[in-house]
């Protein structure tokens, strides 16, 4: 389950709000059933289905009576980049019906959902067929990410290209560096971790997750996605790990 789309986070949460913050991913917010308010650069809106913002936009949601579906996605992965060309130069699209956010997309079909964004995105022409070496160092990745010193160099020997070859050829097919593709692997795993296997602690998540510790782990997990591990721990309660699949 873990093993795909790792540049893209799906969580679902349970009538809860989100206290003022920002971080590094593009973030699509949408409800499944009650409208909720959000707050994005100072300004309320009130009644909403969902927004869509760009990194470091600082925004906060009231979520008493809606459950909503939170998607953060690596500004650098070919979807990221699909959703910065929508966007222009706004930093943030907030929709008042459910299928806004789908016309905006130019979604053609249907309500939006998380289904409808991936085929979106699968279907896009910058996504190409990846190279049989592309997925074997993907497959490298995903078996040996908990190895707190993997490095560029010990994929590309796996796959017997240089490091610089490989580099290229990675980002000219995911969109992302390697290291990126990796810290995203082991932030969602330790995500999973963290909602799932409560009993755990945190520095065992985060050695479990290819971590030096739980500080390195509480420092990327809050740059990327704008929640420490141990604010997470304490919603897990209310908040699901979506599995996704894509190309």
């Amino acid at each position: 389950m873990l093993n795909h789309n790792p540049l893209l986070l799906a969580l679902k949460a349970k009538k809860s709000n989100v206290e003022i913050h920002r971080h590094a991913a593009f973030q699509i917010v949408f409800t499944e059933d009650n409208p909720f308010s959000t707050t994005l650069e100072n300004q309320q809106y009130r009644d909403i289905f969902g927004f869509i913002i760009k990194p470091q936009v600082a925004h906060a949601c009231v979520c008493n009576e809606s459950n909503v579906v939170i998607l953060n996605i690596e500004p650098y992965s070919i979807l990221g980049k699909l959703i910065e060309e929508q966007l222009g130069d706004k930093n943030a699209f907030v929709f008042y019906a459910k299928t806004e956010l789908q016309h905006f997309l130019g979604i053609q079909e249907g309500a939006f959902s998380l289904d409808s964004l991936l085929n979106y995105s699968s279907q896009n022409s910058l996504i190409q067929p990846l190279d049989i070496r592309i997925e074997d160092s993907i497959a490298f990745i995903h078996e040996h990410f908990k190895v707190e010193n993997i490095s560029t160099q010990d994929v590309a020997n796996h796959v017997f290209l240089s490091p610089s070859r490989l580099a290229t050829l990675f980002k000219q097919q995911i969109g992302s560096s390697i290291s990126k593709y990796l810290l995203w692997t082991r932030l969602r795993n330790a995500i999973f971790l963290i909602l799932t296997e409560k009993d755990k602690n945190l520095t065992t998540i985060a050695l479990e997750s290819g971590f030096y510790d739980s500080s390195q782990m509480t420092k990327y997990m809050y740059q990327l996605f704008g929640i420490a591990p141990s604010k997470l721990k304490q919603k897990s309660d209310l908040i699901q790990f979506l599995a996704v699949e894509t190309v």
